[in-house]
């Protein structure tokens, strides 16, 4: 967690790693990713090649150091890419309001901790609810626990991290996990379980193997479903940021613990608001790049 928050430029030390991020491994490191930003470009993967240079900075500098202009630029060059102009105008009127509330330094450490629960949530869910949708005793053992953490008080969930792992980020990431890897599961098991019958016989008449018809039948066709999860896992991250504010997180969630203690309305009322922001902007991301697959599928099914 903490490359991705402070940056390999800060976490590396002999007393946390073993060795000193000496000039040299800084200059290969940024070779290494030179290199694979050219074997992209090479095999015309011009956006991969994209997406690798911006990952490789942001784990050199961290999320939480990388300067408000330079996220500015990366968050309207992928909102474009994604849907034109107008999406990215709009990111910015909301980026705008957050820097210019003086919340920013709190909305990206809410961003860091939700983004990475949100990934790690989605990819695990996303598995699990493969395997449900394949395998029907994993379905039933999956089916009351998702009802159980779906329905369960959110801060009965922190109580078994905080005993195990104490106060701290990574008991909060735990906390947001377990809360927001629901849907992913859910979403993705009825898409795929919702793929009419007739394609399903259809491509295994055509003798595609059982692990072809998964990949490249039921998934792009479950894909609406499965970006709705991917959606909804997102929502339940953010919403979980304020409860995870008890065991120890020291973003927005934080902001509107003390905006209650202290009975500030507006303390509190913009920290709410950003986080409202945080979670239209993903939405409407995840709506643009769900239409952009879509299309991807239809126009090259074979892809």
């Amino acid at each position: 967690m903490l490359p991705i928050k402070m940056g390999l430029e800060q976490v590396i030390s002999p007393f946390s790693w073993g060795f000193t991020f000496t000039p040299a491994l800084k200059a290969g490191y940024a070779l290494t990713a030179l290199a694979l930003m050219a074997l992209a470009g090479l095999r015309r993967r011009q956006r991969l090649a994209v997406v690798i240079g911006l990952l490789a900075i942001m784990l050199f500098f961290g999320l939480t150091r990388m300067p408000w202009p330079a996220l500015w630029l990366i968050m309207a060059f992928v909102c474009w890419q994604l849907s034109g102009p107008k999406l990215a105008l709009s990111v910015l009127i909301g980026l705008a309001y957050l820097l210019l509330s003086g919340i920013w330094p709190q909305t990206l450490l809410s961003v860091y901790l939700c983004g990475i629960g949100v990934v790690l949530s989605f990819t695990l869910g996303s598995a699990l609810g493969i395997l449900a949708s394949e395998f029907k005793s994993v379905s039933r053992v999956l089916q009351p626990i998702n009802d159980t953490l779906q329905t369960m008080p959110l801060f009965v969930l922190l109580i078994p991290f905080v005993m195990i792992f104490k106060i701290g980020e990574f008991t909060a990431l735990l906390a947001v996990m377990a809360y927001a890897m629901v849907p992913a599961i859910r979403y993705s098991e009825h898409g795929l379980r919702s793929v009419p019958h007739e394609v399903v016989e259809a491509a295994t008449c055509m003798g595609c193997t059982r692990w072809q018809l998964l990949w490249r039948v039921k998934i792009p066709l479950a894909l609406p479903e499965m970006m709705l999860g991917l959606n909804q896992t997102i929502m339940f991250g953010i919403s979980m940021l304020v409860i995870a504010a008890l065991v120890g997180t020291s973003g927005l969630g934080q902001q509107v613990y003390i905006g209650l203690g202290d009975g500030d309305f507006g303390v509190g009322m913009t920290a709410g608001i950003g986080m409202a922001i945080i979670a239209i902007i993903a939405d409407r991301m995840t709506a643009a790049w769900s239409v952009k697959l879509q299309e991807r599928y239809t126009s090259n099914p074979a892809s």
